[in-house]
């Protein structure tokens, strides 16, 4: 069998466990392209490789490969390539891991070899970038008629032009910050982090905002670093930032559904999410079982067709006031001038907290709770207080020692439940 495609000449395996993507091995097929792959290679030299030489035409059935699986024993099924001693190796397609071959799998080894999977993808997406990178760099995609580099990337990988967009930033971010491709090839920073992190990034910030990306998880990136933002940056140029990147669009999913993005400053977004959670809350008559998403998906119908202009006018904005800054009550942070632009426009409530970062109660003695009250203790219960309960949405403020049994209106005696427990708790409100 002759292997004359140029990509034949070079075998990339991914690192394993604790090996960054540099240290990837790079075998090289001996003899140039068009030489026999089972001279290089007999059935007896791969089965002391510990893998039988794959057959022509493709993986074969899963029963087949996974014969072939366990002859070849359980510690090389993870690899579609087999390395001789001398450097070669077989010629063996790249397919996936045969599905009655996971079946089987014990716990522990689908737990380990699916972390390790992730690693590998991981490295694999490194080196993605580093060749989409390179082909940016040399503009060759234009030879191919493409207008941009992503437009060649998604035409030639069959992916969203989105995606590719995302991609061709962080590989150009990659060879701008020595320190960032360094965090990458050594596994501590992930494309998602990169994927969050490269629109903030300059000469002066890339160290402090790498460090960021090593320490928080992914889903807490963003806040952290607008935060470092908002504290280290001239507040008149975050505003001019964020108004240049406001933005809507939308388009038609698979499912006929429309899908929306926006893009807003934090003060707009904070009056419009709170006419929708008012409109949520006052709306009656919802029928059971309508989540609180599709419940915001309503309130947004509402308030585009004017139901939303009474909400509007009494709509109340939290804004928490710290001693390292403000921030709306997700966490979302804002600047001083922010907050003055929104109080023409909206009732603005500052939450005061502490030298601790808690809320100051100073709220007089009453059987309901006052707004103050009711937004300290949701700032510090963000959800249900029933021991094993963790629902975090639509969640009511009860005493835990009844009003009727004498129990106080205080921050100390109030606490959040979800509708089911409160009702459980007090089944005479029934």
């Amino acid at each position: 069998m002759k292997m004359s495609h140029p990509l034949a000449m070079m075998m990339v395996l991914p690192p394993g466990p604790g090996q960054s993507p540099r240290n990837a091995s790079i075998i090289d097929f001996p003899g140039g392209p068009d030489v026999d792959a089972n001279q290089a290679v007999d059935e007896d030299t791969a089965a002391e490789a510990g893998g039988p030489v794959a057959e022509p035409g493709g993986c074969g059935s899963p029963g087949e490969v996974t014969e072939r699986m366990e002859a070849a024993g359980s510690d090389d099924a993870a690899g579609p390539v087999a390395a001789g001693p001398s450097g070669t190796v077989q010629d063996a397609p790249a397919c996936p891991r045969a599905r009655d071959l996971v079946a089987v799998m014990p716990v522990d080894q689908l737990e380990s070899e699916l972390v390790d999977l992730a690693h590998r993808l991981s490295a694999g997406t490194y080196e993605l970038l580093l060749m989409v990178g390179e082909l940016d760099a040399r503009g060759t995609w234009a030879q191919a008629g493409a207008l941009s580099c992503e437009a060649w990337l998604a035409a030639a990988c069959d992916i969203e032009r989105a995606t590719a967009h995302r991609q061709v930033r962080v590989a150009r971010a990659l060879r701008e910050f020595a320190v960032l491709d360094e965090a990458m090839a050594d596994g501590d920073v992930s494309y998602s982090k990169a994927r969050i992190m490269v629109g903030q990034l300059s000469d002066t910030n890339v160290d402090e905002l790498v460090e960021i990306a090593r320490v928080t998880p992914s889903g807490q990136l963003g806040k952290a670093i607008a935060a470092w933002c908002q504290r280290n940056e001239d507040p008149e140029e975050i505003a001019r930032r964020q108004q240049s990147a406001r933005s809507m669009s939308w388009g038609t999913a698979a499912d006929g559904m429309v899908d929306f993005h926006a893009r807003l400053t934090p003060q707009d977004a904070a009056i419009v999410c709170g006419v929708i959670e008012t409109l949520v809350a006052r709306r009656t008559g919802v029928p059971a079982g309508t989540s609180l998403r599709q419940q915001r998906a309503d309130a947004l119908v509402m308030m585009c067709a004017g139901e939303g202009d009474a909400a509007g006018s009494d709509t109340e904005i939290v804004v928490h006031v710290r001693e390292d800054g403000n921030t709306l009550p997700d966490g979302t942070p804002l600047s001083d001038q922010a907050v003055t632009e929104m109080i023409p426009k909206s009732l603005i409530s500052l939450l005061l907290h502490d030298a601790q970062r808690y809320p100051i109660d100073a709220s007089p003695r009453r059987r309901f709770p006052t707004r103050r009250q009711r937004r300290v203790v949701e700032a510090r219960q963000d959800e249900c207080q029933q021991p094993g309960c963790h629902a975090r949405d639509l969640l009511q403020v009860d005493h835990r020692v009844a009003y009727n049994s004498d129990g106080p209106t205080t921050l100390d005696n109030l606490q959040r439940l979800c509708g089911p427990h409160n009702r459980a708790k007090n089944p005479k409100r029934e």
